[in-house]
Formats: C-alpha cells, sequence, structure tokens
C-alpha cells in the first residue's frame, strides 16, 4: 500500500488530516484577499466549487471571472442589481425574465433566480467550455426547469458562422473575429419567449452593436437594455454605428453614475482615449 494510501486510512492520522483540511478551508473562505488570491493562482486542480450562497464550478485557468468568484462570491451582480433599482425608481415594470447574452459560466442568471430578482432566463453562451460550466452551475444550484441554454452566438442574422477567438486567462474575454472557434449564431427576434417583461443583459466584448441590429423587434416593443458600452471594443468590431442607431429612443444611464441621465454620445467623450469602458441601462422613453 502506497504511503498516502496508509495516511489516508490510519485512524490514528484521520483526525489531525480532518482538523488540518478544515484549518486550511477556513482560511480559503475567510483569510487575507491576497493569501487567498495566491492560492487561486497557484491551485494544481482545473476546477473549484466556489461561489456564496451560490455555488459555481469555476476553472482555475480563469484568472478573472473565475477568481472573481472564488475571492468574493460573485461577479458584477452589484451592476444588475443596480439597473433594477433605477427601472423600479422610473416606475418601469418589474422584468420577470432574463435574456443573458454572454451568459459565461452563469454568473447573471443563478444569482438573480436564486435570490429571487427574476422568475427564469434565456441563458446565451457561445464558447464551448464556457457552455459546459454553464450547464452544470445551473444543475449544481437547481434550475434546470427555470433556465432555457442556447448554444449559439448572437448577430445581426440567424444562421451565419461566427468565428469566437479565445482568451486564455479570462473566459469572459472571447471576441467575435475574423478567426478562431467557428460557433453557429442568430439574431434576438429569433427567440421565442415567455410572453412576461424582460430584462436584455449583454456583455459580448463589442459585438453589442451587431446584436441590438438584430434585435429591432425586440427594442420596438420597449424592452429595456443592460450592456457593457466599450467603444474601444465597439469600433473594432465596427458596431458602433448600429448600436447608437439602435438605442435611439432610449434614455441612458451609467451604471456607475445611476442617479441621472447621460447620452451615449457623452459617454464616447468620457471615455475617448485608451482602454476604457462602462456599463448601461438603456429604458425606452415610453413604456
Amino acid at each position: 500500500m502506497r504511503i498516502a494510501d496508509r495516511l489516508r486510512n490510519s485512524n490514528l492520522m484521520r483526525r489531525p488530516l480532518l482538523a488540518a483540511s478544515k484549518a486550511l478551508f477556513s482560511l480559503l473562505r475567510g483569510g487575507p484577499p491576497i493569501l487567498r488570491r495566491a492560492v487561486y493562482d497557484a491551485m494544481p486542480v482545473p476546477y473549484l466549487v466556489a461561489g456564496y450562497p451560490e455555488h459555481f464550478v469555476v476553472s482555475t485557468a480563469d484568472k478573472v471571472i473565475g477568481r472573481e468568484v472564488f475571492l468574493h462570491g460573485e461577479f458584477d451582480f452589484a451592476k444588475l442589481q443596480t439597473a433594477l433599482a433605477i427601472l423600479a425608481r422610473e416606475g418601469h415594470p418589474a422584468p420577470t425574465h432574463l435574456i443573458d447574452v454572454g451568459a459565461n459560466i452563469g454568473t447573471i442568471t443563478i444569482p438573480a433566480l436564486k435570490r429571487g430578482l427574476l422568475q427564469t432566463a434565456t441563458a446565451i453562451e457561445p464558447h464551448p467550455h464556457n457552455l459546459r460550466l454553464l450547464r452544470a452551475n445551473i444543475a449544481l444550484n437547481g434550475l434546470e426547469d427555470r433556465v432555457t441554454v442556447l448554444a449559439r452566438a448572437v448577430g445581426d442574422r440567424s444562421g451565419v458562422t461566427l468565428y469566437l477567438h479565445e482568451s486564455a486567462t479570462n473566459s469572459g474575454n472571447h471576441t467575435i473575429g475574423t478567426e478562431g472557434i467557428p460557433v453557429p449564431s442568430f439574431k434576438l427576434d429569433d427567440l421565442d419567449l415567455p410572453s412576461v417583461p424582460s430584462l436584455l443583459w449583454m456583455d459580448i466584448e463589442g459585438y453589442e452593436g451587431h446584436a441590438l441590429k438584430g434585435a429591432a423587434r425586440m427594442l420596438a416593443a420597449g424592452i429595456p437594455v443592460v450592456c457593457e458600452f466599450n467603444p474601444t471594443f465597439l469600433n473594432q468590431s465596427v458596431g458602433m454605428h448600429a448600436l447608437l442607431q439602435s438605442l435611439q429612443g432610449y434614455r441612458i444611464y451609467d451604471l456607475e453614475k445611476p442617479d441621472t441621465e447621460t447620452s451615449l454620445v457623452t459617454l464616447s467623450q468620457h471615455l475617448a482615449g485608451g482602454f476604457r469602458y462602462t456599463d448601461i441601462l438603456a429604458l425606452p422613453k415610453k413604456f
């Protein structure tokens, strides 16, 4: 028998080993962030279960979203809470269905449903690895009957193959380009959605303009939109004009300064020069 097996099966060693394991995991959960970050980055295993109160299987190769969930229990969820607060303040009907475009591993969809902020979701994710973790996390949190998962990208046309350029260290930074993993795409207007108030949430690394171009009927119906506004990425994807055109007639709120209305022109000027971005809520003027 190997030494490791003898130690594991030894009644004499079992109690101190369990005590040491509990102490280690207690330190990882509540220890100094710099220590927990170092431990995460040095993990010799490909996956961890992290997050609180929800649970997520995260890839230890992901040094952004996975690491943030491991360290803080969630990723970007405060932005959804801010957007919903603005909707309530402005008297907009509370959405009950979430359309999560670029759902990644479920860090918006899962807590939104588990915490009762929305009731159902359509989670759209094209990347194969993210998709596997998304499905696993939905099951882990008992939400299979409340989430519809679509393994596709979103663009301005349906039935087109797009190419997803991968980031090696950030699962949320895969971008649509001219080469990479081929993924099927469709336009949002082709979605079969429940007849309830919905919220469109998008974080697709500068491809938002193309996605909104394919959502003309959805926008005409007055759906509120939350998306990243990154002028650099939008211009690189040749999607800025489409985004500006699509959101004409919408009121714009910067989620970092949610108390006052702004405009896309003002934000473009403020974010000009260098890699700067924010997240916006676009709210129809009439609803």
